[in-house]
């Protein structure tokens, strides 16, 4: 003869508490005023970019954009990787600043970037820069009486 199994559940009651804890919201201000930098069409640029002393060891690099949270990611350039065909790096620890070069302007190459500073808490520090690469229009004139000559 079968019998039918029983099954038993026993609950445990739980005691959750819940605390409260503050929450203290800071503004991330680093790319309301970027920094304005304009270079020329095949030319290059050099800008700057400040760090506090604590970060002297730390990665530096820089984005285009600005989006903090992909910014590592999207690196163009790091200060482990210090150059390509493009973009320099270099850190002056003493100063505290790196400075980024760009050659081979174009005007592709105008918009938002982001310096960021590796942060040993996991947070980076950011500072932003707008470059602006006008195009320069060249006009050649002519005097009327040489351009029978020329054409």
């Amino acid at each position: 003869m079968m019998y039918p199994k029983i099954l038993f559940f026993t609950w445990a009651f739980l005691s959750i508490s819940c605390s409260t804890v503050p929450l203290h919201c800071v503004t991330n201000t680093c790319c309301d005023r970027p920094t304005k930098v304009q270079g020329y069409e095949t030319g290059s640029v050099s800008f700057s970019c400040p760090y506090e002393s604590k970060y002297r060891t730390n990665i530096k690099y820089i984005c285009r954009g600005n989006q903090p949270s992909t910014c590592l990611q999207q690196a163009l350039i790091t200060s482990d990787h210090k150059r390509n065909r493009q973009f320099t790096l270099t850190d002056d620890t003493t100063s505290r600043k790196f400075t980024v070069t760009i050659k081979s302007l174009t005007q592709r190459d105008s918009g938002p970037y982001l310096c960021g500073v590796h942060g040993n808490t996991g947070l980076d520090v950011f500072s932003a820069v707008e470059l602006e690469c006008p195009v320069i229009c060249i006009y050649s004139f002519i005097p009327s009486f040489l351009s029978d000559l020329w054409l």
